[in-house]
């Protein structure tokens, strides 16, 4: 990390410990536009009881039931906690700034932990659901290299890619990195294997790799995935359910009548399962680069009124609805940070030319 970039985080961190602590982020709140702010997460970790998900996610994937709830409760003294749709369609009112709750992708615990939780909270939530799991009970490809990283650990992941894709130019780069020791495996493997491999290789050597390591991919998706009745009642506790395409690829990287395949189909089976046709969507993976404007005229063309992408920021009236920003939130999320860019507040240093954005 350069001196620069420390120098930035260390003067974040500062910035919204002052706003948080002073009380400075209520009046910070009143001065700027109404907003809406969407926190962006995958897993919700029980405080009690097995959580299968566990053995295989990134720490980076989930965030504690309690600590979830702490974060819940100080927004909702404070802003109208709400879906992503209610937020869109309330943004050119009146009233308090708005803070919404999303989860990506469809994971049982959100059925489990997160239901309960914000019917507790009496707030509103939205969780974007890929179809396939729930149609077929298969995962896709980041879950068997997740699943085959704890079993087998980076060295052998990568040596058994090689034995099943041949001496490519992937699996060089992947022995590279190994070989070089930077640190954080977990991280580079996922980034080459996701942008640099061709898809049909990359599925096709982790599917040999996890049947040859003993996997089963219906039992994966079982412990990892809601099913349908559980889509259904998650749902009834007034939990918006989303669109996050079929399979969860990549779209900017697949033609654009690939890409409609993907929205649209995704979001005819959510209609069918749900009786209802979802109205929001998120881009998977969600960075500028993942996604194009063929992405953003094929959920609108599907019928979603907005997408939310994954770059940090506050939304506005004017915020243009097919790429609505989303602050991650994880384990390590802290509520003073959370506070700063939901009051405005650093939205306030970037009028007076200062971007202390992560």
């Amino acid at each position: 990390m350069s001196l620069k970039h420390k120098l930035k985080l260390a003067l974040r961190e500062s910035y919204a410990r002052m706003l948080f602590h002073s009380g400075l982020h209520a009046l910070v709140n009143k001065l700027m536009p109404r907003r809406l702010v969407i926190l962006a997460g995958h897993c919700v970790k029980p405080e009690r009881g097995e959580w299968p998900a566990g053995q295989h996610l990134s720490p980076d994937m989930w965030i504690g039931e309690a600590q979830l709830e702490r974060i819940v409760s100080w927004f909702k003294a404070r802003y109208d906690v709400v879906s992503i749709g209610d937020g869109v369609a309330r943004l050119d009112g009146s009233g308090r700034s708005l803070l919404a709750l999303s989860f990506d992708d469809g994971y049982r615990d959100n059925a489990r932990v997160l239901g309960p939780l914000v019917e507790r909270q009496k707030v509103g939530a939205t969780v974007f659901l890929e179809s396939r799991p729930l149609d077929e009970r298969r995962v896709n490809w980041s879950h068997k290299y997740f699943w085959l990283l704890a079993k087998l650990g980076p060295e052998a992941l990568v040596e058994r890619y090689g034995a099943h894709s041949g001496p490519t130019h992937t699996f060089l780069t992947l022995n590279q990195m190994i070989a070089e020791g930077r640190g954080n495996e977990r991280y580079h493997l996922k980034r080459i294997l996701k942008y640099e491999a061709p898809p049909d290789e990359r599925d096709r050597a982790l599917d040999l790799a996890f049947t040859e390591a003993g996997g089963d991919e219906r039992k994966l998706c079982d412990e990892l995935y809601m099913d349908w009745n559980e889509a259904r009642e998650l749902s009834v506790r007034g939990v918006e359910l989303g669109g996050h395409t079929v399979t969860h690829a990549i779209l900017s990287k697949i033609p654009p009548d690939v890409q409609r395949r993907e929205i649209t189909d995704g979001a005819r089976s959510l209609e069918r399962g749900l009786g209802k046709k979802p109205v929001t969507f998120a881009y998977p993976w969600g960075r500028r680069w993942d996604y194009d404007e063929s992405s953003r005229g094929a959920a609108r063309d599907a019928g979603f009124t907005c997408a939310v992408n994954m770059h940090a920021g506050v939304n506005r009236p004017d915020t243009p609805r097919y790429d609505l920003r989303r602050v991650a939130i994880d384990g390590e999320a802290k509520l003073h940070l959370l506070v700063a860019e939901a009051c405005g507040g650093f939205e306030l240093l970037r009028k007076f030319g200062l971007d202390l954005a992560e």
